[in-house]
């Protein structure tokens, strides 16, 4: 493809007999390209033989592998496992106990030690001074727990009003609770009455109203504040569009005369201050502490003085 792409870029066509020469040259190449190859895939394919053959034989005194070694030990180990298995599953189990069972004489042994055991008065006292001590440590742990002593009676706690559950009334006492409700009624009046009085501040204070009435002129004052920001900013941006237009004025003089050149930067200048205190919303301008409107107004009347 490369030689192709040369002939394509040549000045001039080639003639036959140059087309041949070239042809049979890159068709003996590709030819060599081909031997090569093969002679070292073979190399290789060799080289991989012979370090099998050597690892199957292995070193003096080995056993010999086959092949298939690996398979062959695989299928013998599955073989002796199924076996194995077979085998456990024939063989008899004994039945009962694994342990060998006790002779005529320690059955004897055993049967005598446990009446004698629990007969011994020793071991029933200590059993009992046991139970007895267990019951104390139990009894003292409740007191400390609890805070009342063994013995003495518990006042029993109120359940709160959200867990307690509605008791149903007979019948024969609802009348009795008609009768009781027109006094009811005056009490829970005069309840109410106390829980309202209650709920009443303890302390006026005298100087509400004054402070009410500080608040309001306070309110007031910013918002008149705000008013008269908002118009000076309105104000100043009206003033900075006039500035911008003796700018333009300006540049036209300034290319004839050095003096009007640098007004221009100076007005420049001036009007992108006035743009930056504008977008912050400050009433003082950075320089000299005026207002805005007030410096772009100067700013103006001395373009159209130049």
């Amino acid at each position: 493809m490369q030689v192709k792409m040369k002939l394509v870029n040549l000045g001039h066509a080639q003639s036959e007999e140059t087309r041949m020469k070239i042809g049979n040259g890159v068709q003996m190449g590709w030819e060599r390209r081909r031997e090569k190859l093969k002679l070292q895939e073979t190399c290789y394919f060799e080289w991989q033989n012979l370090i099998a053959e050597a690892s199957r034989k292995g070193f003096v005194g080995e056993e010999e592998k086959q092949w298939d070694s690996y398979k062959i030990l695989d299928e013998q180990l599955e073989q002796e496992w199924l076996e194995s298995v077979e085998q456990s599953r024939k063989m008899a189990r004994p039945k009962g106990s694994k342990r060998a069972p006790n002779s005529l004489e320690q059955r004897r042994k055993i049967s005598e030690a446990i009446p004698a055991k629990w007969a011994d008065p020793a071991r029933a006292y200590v059993a009992f001074s046991a139970e007895n001590a267990y019951r104390d440590r139990v009894c003292t742990a409740l007191y400390k727990y609890h805070g009342t002593p063994v013995g003495a009676e518990r006042k029993r706690k109120r359940r709160p009003s959200s867990e307690r559950q509605p008791r149903t009334q007979n019948p024969t006492k609802k009348k009795a609770n008609d009768t009781d409700n027109s006094t009811g009624n005056v009490t829970e009046s005069k309840k109410r009455r106390t829980r309202l009085r209650s709920n009443m501040p303890l302390f006026k204070d005298p100087l509400a109203s004054s402070k009410l009435e500080m608040i309001k002129n306070i309110r007031a004052e910013r918002a008149a504040a705000e008013n008269k920001k908002t118009e000076a900013i309105e104000r100043a941006k009206l003033l900075k569009a006039e500035a911008e237009k003796a700018a333009e004025a300006l540049e036209a003089a300034a290319t004839k005369s050095p003096l009007a050149q640098a007004s221009l930067i100076e007005t420049r200048n001036l009007i992108a201050k006035a743009i930056q205190s504008i977008e912050i919303g400050q009433i003082d301008s950075h320089g000299n502490g005026r207002h805005p409107s007030i410096a772009l107004a100067e700013l103006v009347n001395l373009a159209e003085r130049k």
